[in-house]
């Protein structure tokens, strides 16, 4: 069988590139014949000629050729490539199935130049795949369509884990790109008060640093707060990288909030540093609430809520016997998640169409 996927990159540094670059790994393992057409030159496999906005037409026709190939077409989000794909299947009658990530299938039927294309693609769609329960709720609520099935994503747990069976107490890591709805404005300030409380603590954050005017704010919040010399930002590292990092790390955080229908999807790296054994802390009232079992290997919070935050950490980190727990359920957690346990839906999903 041979798979036609539209994605927006398959950079594994992002959600989107991680998840699409996963999946078509996860896939090949199997024997399936990958096709990927993408919208970012980011460096990867794949053509990179689909376009949003008034260019999605063309992007259809483009895509026909490639379609012709494919047994089935995968669009990775709503919009755009969900809307491609419906276009591409007007066309040449080729079935189709939209995974839903987040923001990009719920936030299109906010907006009435794409809420009846949004609404058309999903409908007409052979299948829909929600990655969490929560992306699921709000793409019902926005769209009316109740057919969506839910399969979290998975990970390379191999390629994340880290053998460690000692207790650190001082280090604090964050992954994901520097804007506003990850949280960060909200993590510093409760890394400060937690400091008070657990000596010597460090924060280091990683993530795209593009947002300029947002990584300033949150190097000036640092200075306020004098704990700028605690915090170190660091972005554009390898895996390995990463991997050498949480392996000296005690505890993983990213306190996500919804921000103007942005919203966390699911949140593999919650699941990468679960991998690596890292207790971690994370935000409810969102799609994280999938990818952390709450009180199990980490604490799901309240959103936008310092003084949870702060307590959440010096809850873990000043108290070894349940941070050796959480560590050693974090690996279950992850080992549980991982892709090859987690293909198998997609599979029987493409067998049926």
């Amino acid at each position: 069988m041979k798979i036609l996927i539209l994605s927006n990159n398959l950079d594994p540094k992002n959600g989107w590139g991680r998840y699409t670059s996963d999946l078509i790994s996860g896939f090949r393992q199997t024997g399936l014949n990958i096709l990927v057409l993408k919208e970012l030159e980011d460096g990867f496999e794949g053509k990179a000629i689909l376009r949003r906005g008034s260019s999605i037409l063309l992007s259809a026709l483009r895509a026909i050729k490639y379609a012709r190939q494919a047994d089935v077409i995968h669009a990775v989000d709503v919009y755009p490539f969900g809307i491609i794909a419906w276009l591409v299947n007007i066309f040449i009658r080729k079935p189709y199935v939209i995974s839903l990530l987040g923001t990009y299938s719920v936030a299109p039927f906010y907006n009435s130049r794409t809420r009846w294309l949004s609404k058309k693609a999903c409908s007409k769609a052979a299948k829909l795949i929600a990655i969490s329960s929560y992306t699921n709720k709000e793409f019902k609520k926005v769209s009316g369509i109740s057919s969506a099935t839910v399969i979290n994503p998975g990970i390379n747990f191999a390629k994340f884990y880290t053998a460690r069976n000692y207790f650190l107490e001082n280090q604090i890591i964050s992954v994901g790109a520097l804007k506003h709805r990850k949280g960060y404005h909200i993590a510093i300030p409760a890394f400060a008060l937690a400091k008070k409380k657990v000596p010597g603590l460090k924060y280091t954050i990683v993530g795209d640093q593009s947002d300029v005017g947002y990584f300033e704010h949150l190097k000036k919040l640092a200075k306020n707060l004098n704990v700028d010399r605690d915090i170190e930002f660091i972005q554009k590292i390898s895996e390995n990288e990463l991997k050498d990092l949480y392996s000296k790390d005690s505890l993983f955080l990213l306190p996500s909030i919804n921000h103007d229908h942005h919203f966390e999807g699911f949140g593999l790296v919650f699941l990468e540093a679960a991998a690596a054994g890292l207790p971690v802390i994370g935000t409810s009232g969102n799609g994280i609430e999938d990818a952390v079992k709450d009180g199990y290997n980490g604490i799901l919070i309240n959103q936008n809520n310092v003084e949870n935050t702060a307590d959440a950490i010096v809850d873990i980190l000043s108290n070894e016997s349940e941070w050796i727990v959480m560590s050693k359920n974090s690996y279950e957690w992850a080992r549980g998640h991982d892709m090859d346990l987690m293909i198998e839906p997609y599979l029987d999903i493409y067998k049926k169409i």
